[in-house]
């Protein structure tokens, strides 16, 4: 077991310790070779992609064949789940030829994996570890990745992030991730010095604390900002609401959520830097990036991307834990895309829409993302089969949950400690969410106007005041 490993399943207790504390023990860690860190696995990741983007075309159809194969003859032999589905469609390891065979097997769902995750996982060369994702259709999903998947996330991210100047460690501000607010000591930011962070509390972006947040990340000098596109635009509309000046970044990271061309056009405006929109899932089994308005190049050596009537169908590499083999991972390809020669592989595409960008509204009109809310350290999603949430008054959020065993106390209670104040949770078991004529279910019903309430800051909430969408 690696440190990065040792110290990811303990990242709660070392996020609980002082900030003085924290910053000592993080700046040492952080400062360490990430080979040392994370292993023998960082470097060959790193050697391994570097090669494979400087290849021609006949080498990388050779490598993603010799990786998809030797996915296939690990999860037949040793996944109970694959050796059963393969044998009921009639296919095996063996007939796997040509890249083109992976058509041959079956499609890998979000409900199978949830169905079938206790006869889906192996042991056998590495120690799985769990990981949660809220998904962008509404479902809570547990997945087991190998715990040398981290290093391989490392070395992809760091080589991506580098295309616009970013070297590992550089001062970035990170509008992204968990909740770090303090409300009552009035902490709305943590600094994180092992990847050399500053947190802002995306939660508190559009509140009268804006003013104070921006103070503490002109202290910092950022190089870089990091973040979901909602909390950059939200970022960017109160520095024009308190008239602050710009601050002097070298580039933009964006994340997590679908950025559309017209808050592209506008976060490159604002900025006058080179935007980084990175494409990638908690399964890790593809990965992808685009600079400014240019399509998504995705690193195939990672993973086999293919494009099946508009949706990204993906097969792991590297994952000798839980493979997915013709993953449906729900995210649709729009504009033009690049194929390998005779293929469905894509090299480039146009635009990736997966998880939009929803928000819940506090009582005092601070906008929360509903990205920040697929935390599977708070909620019980085991027990969760789908979630919905829907707002029709600041403050006040009813939570639908689809499951047999779930504890819905319990649910309120993670929801409380995701948000931290502000909204008050109704939290209801139901039978079945309703989902949408093209079997979709909506994450959010969200009443009230989000983009007045952006524009106007947390000034546009005043005493018994209601801005509403028609229902």
């Amino acid at each position: 077991m690696t440190f990065e490993t040792l110290l990811h399943q303990y990242r709660s207790v070392y996020y609980s310790f002082p900030q003085p504390l924290k910053t000592f023990l993080g700046s040492v860690y952080g400062n360490l070779p990430l080979s040392w860190r994370f292993g023998s696995n960082y470097a060959i990741h790193q050697k391994v992609l570097e090669r494979f983007e400087t290849a021609d075309e006949q080498f990388q159809l050779d490598f993603q064949y010799n990786k998809t194969l030797e996915t296939l003859l690990f999860a037949q032999e040793h996944i109970p789940y694959y050796e059963e589905r393969f044998r009921v469609h009639g296919v095996s390891a063996t007939q796997y030829k040509s890249l083109d065979d992976i058509a041959l097997f079956p499609l890998l769902t979000k409900q199978d994996i949830r169905k079938n995750i206790d006869a889906m996982v192996s042991n056998v060369f590495e120690k799985p570890v769990a990981y949660y994702s809220g998904g962008s259709l509404s479902t809570p999903t547990k997945y087991f990745l190998p715990s040398s998947s981290r290093a391989k996330e490392k070395a992809y991210n760091n080589y991506i992030f580098s295309k616009i100047g970013y070297r590992y460690r550089d001062k970035t501000l990170l509008l992204k991730g968990r909740e770090i607010s303090i409300p009552e000591k009035n902490i709305y930011w943590e600094r994180e010095p092992i990847d050399n962070y500053l947190l802002l509390s995306n939660n508190y972006m559009n509140s009268d604390k804006f003013p104070l947040m921006y103070q503490k990340a002109l202290e910092f000098q950022p190089k870089f900002l990091f973040g979901y596109p909602s909390a950059v635009l939200s970022f960017m509309k109160q520095s024009k609401l308190y008239g602050v000046s710009d601050m002097n970044i070298k580039g933009v990271i964006l994340a997590s959520e679908t950025v559309y061309p017209d808050e592209l056009e506008a976060i490159s405006s604002f900025f006058g830097v080179d935007i980084l929109t990175h494409y990638g899932h908690t399964e890790r089994n593809a990965i992808a990036y685009r600079i400014n308005t240019d399509g998504y190049h995705f690193c195939n050596s990672y993973g086999l991307n293919r494009v099946v009537d508009g949706e990204l169908i993906t097969t792991t590499f590297d994952n000798f834990v839980m493979p997915f083999i013709n993953y449906k991972t729900t995210d649709s390809v729009v504009d033009r895309i690049e194929y390998y020669k005779q293929s469905d592989i894509a090299k480039y595409v146009g635009n990736i829409e997966g998880r939009t960008q929803d928000f819940l509204v506090t009582d005092d009109g601070r906008l929360v993302s509903i990205t920040t809310m697929c935390g599977g350290q708070y909620l019980p999603l085991e027990s969760m089969d789908a979630i919905q949430y829907i707002q029709k008054d600041f403050g006040k959020v009813t939570v639908l949950v689809e499951g047999t065993q779930v504890d819905v106390a319990k649910v309120k209670e993670g929801m409380h400690q995701l948000v931290r104040d502000g909204i008050d949770f109704k939290v209801k078991q139901v039978d079945n969410i309703e989902k949408t004529s093209r079997g979709k279910r909506v994450m959010c019903k969200q009443s009230l106007d989000i983009e007045a309430i952006r524009k106007s800051g947390a000034d546009v909430v005043q005493e018994g005041m209601r801005i509403c969408c028609p229902e």
